[in-house]
């Protein structure tokens, strides 16, 4: 595992935590200000960082998480992370648990020089080995 993975993957679980405990101050220092969230629904749905802090007191409740197949790559003054994640979600009176890829984009901030999150897309995953199996064939370095 690289550095920039080590490093996110605290922040990450540090962030995930925070979300369960429902800590607006954790949470919105990790947070960027402009920072959007994608969740894959049919049609996507977007929060800014204001309606997901909001959404902590108004159904947004993640009781439970846990990473699987994690990775890390830098990108200049950013970094993305991916990862497959089981998280057993509520929004609202609807149970959405399940397992979602996870897309993070963050960035170094300027003063303090701790990543924060700027981008995140949650989108459940598909279960399909066949797509999965025709995907990889094309990996060259297999």
């Amino acid at each position: 595992m690289n550095r920039i993975q080590a490093e996110l993957e605290v922040d990450e679980t540090r962030l995930m935590r925070a979300w369960m405990n429902r800590d607006p101050d954790e949470v919105r220092s990790m947070m960027a200000r402009d920072c959007l969230m994608m969740f894959g629904t049919q049609p996507p749905a977007l929060l800014d960082r204001p309606s997901f802090l909001a959404g902590l007191d108004r159904g947004l409740v993640c009781k439970g998480f846990r990473f699987h197949e994690a990775s890390a790559r830098k990108y200049g003054a950013n970094a993305w992370y991916s990862a497959q994640v089981d998280m057993e979600l509520q929004v609202g009176a609807n149970d959405w648990s399940g397992t979602f890829l996870l897309t993070d984009l963050w960035r170094r901030a300027r003063i303090r020089r701790n990543w924060q999150l700027v981008e995140r897309s949650v989108a459940p995953t598909d279960p399909n080995n066949k797509l999965c199996d025709a995907i990889r064939s094309l990996q060259l370095w297999r």
